[in-house]
């Protein structure tokens, strides 16, 4: 499997990287940190694709199914996962530079060594789960991944306020979603009937 493959690169990666970075000062592996960046993030980005991309598809499918387009999720067609993934990378795009901002600033200052640190914890914890077809939100993945990283700081770097705010958020995501999607089926039903 492509993930497995990816984690077992990673790690090793990682070990060679750590082995090597202990021979430079902060400033030099701060600099190596900023490349490293690029391939944890580049991680993360396929479990975020891989986690949040097969929900969709899974919703998409089962609609094809009820509308007897397709008879089994193994007929799923391919502009299925092509939207899905699409969709996914133009709203990271489009609207991601302000969570960003709140994940790499907000909640605690991250380095670019924490930020590796976080996007691998982040990469690992959703390539695991998407094998063990668990589905978790990416968003609370890297945040809590996050959280981890300025608490090895100490507590207090991690501003908890703002913190609590997301939390209360993903709370009431569920009932706000149920309620919208509940008065959006009414209101099309009784235009429809």
């Amino acid at each position: 499997n492509f993930k497995w493959l990816l984690v077992g690169f990673i790690l090793i990666a990682l070990s060679i990287f750590s082995l090597f970075l202990s021979s430079l000062n902060y400033r030099q592996s701060e600099r190596w940190f900023k490349k490293m960046q690029l391939v944890s993030s580049a991680a993360f980005s396929i479990g975020h694709g891989g986690n949040d991309a097969q929900k969709v598809m899974g919703i998409i499918t089962v609609a094809l199914i009820s509308g007897g387009q397709i008879a089994k999720f193994s007929d799923m067609p391919n502009w299925v996962p092509l939207a899905c993934y699409t969709a996914i990378a133009f709203g990271t795009m489009s609207g991601g530079w302000k969570i960003i901002k709140t994940m790499g600033t907000r909640i605690t200052k991250v380095t670019p060594f924490e930020g590796v640190a976080a996007e691998s914890a982040g990469a690992l914890t959703l390539f695991i789960t998407e094998m063990l077809k668990i589905p978790v939100s990416t968003t609370h993945t890297i945040t809590g991944a996050i959280i981890g990283v300025g608490a090895t700081k100490r507590l207090s770097a991690v501003r908890w306020g703002v913190t609590i705010n997301l939390v209360w958020a993903w709370i009431l995501t569920i009932p706000v979603s149920a309620a919208l999607a509940a008065i959006i089926y009414y209101i099309a039903h009784s235009i429809l009937k």
